[in-house]
């Protein structure tokens, strides 16, 4: 018996450093993927590349690390933005499992006069190209993952924060 759970315990420890396999735990990230989000900073799913969008994520994860929190849904520019995999890389704390729900005030700030505000909610000059870019690339694959028809009610967002690949 004894010699059972010496022979597990050192195939658990030993055959995957042998192989080069790293051992991950629940919300950690492979490095190959964390330098991909680097890299894409301000692509789409789609590789299209915006610059408003790459201000909301660098603000996002500026405010993230300043602020040492790991609660992405109450930082405006993390809701916008939806980077969960690069700040699970910057911080293995964030966790999409455990993240507390979307911030109804921020949500209520993005659908209602946020939007137009004279740099918006971070101060940005850089707006994308044109609203059809924004509703291809955006607004129509959050649509489509949430299935709710024209609109998207506050409990579908939070979700496709939450659940969303």
């Amino acid at each position: 018996m004894m010699f059972k759970a010496a022979l597990a315990l050192a195939s658990a420890t030993l055959i995957p450093s042998v192989f080069g396999a790293a051992v991950m735990g629940r919300d950690q990230i492979d490095p190959q993927t964390c330098v991909g989000a680097e890299k894409y900073i301000g692509m789409s799913d789609n590789f299209y590349y915006s610059q408003a969008c790459g201000n909301l994520e660098l603000n996002c994860l500026s405010t993230l690390n300043t602020t040492a929190s790991t609660d992405l849904w109450s930082v405006a520019s993390c809701v916008a933005s939806d980077l969960l995999t690069l700040a699970q890389c910057q911080n293995p704390a964030v966790s999409k499992a455990n993240a507390p729900h979307l911030n109804y005030n921020i949500y209520a700030s993005i659908v209602g006069d946020c939007a137009w505000q004279e740099g918006g909610s971070i101060g940005s000059t850089a707006w994308p190209s044109s609203a059809e870019d924004v509703i291809t690339q955006y607004w129509n694959p959050i649509n489509e993952w949430t299935n709710t028809g024209a609109t998207i009610p506050y409990t579908n967002f939070d979700d496709w924060l939450h659940y969303a690949p």
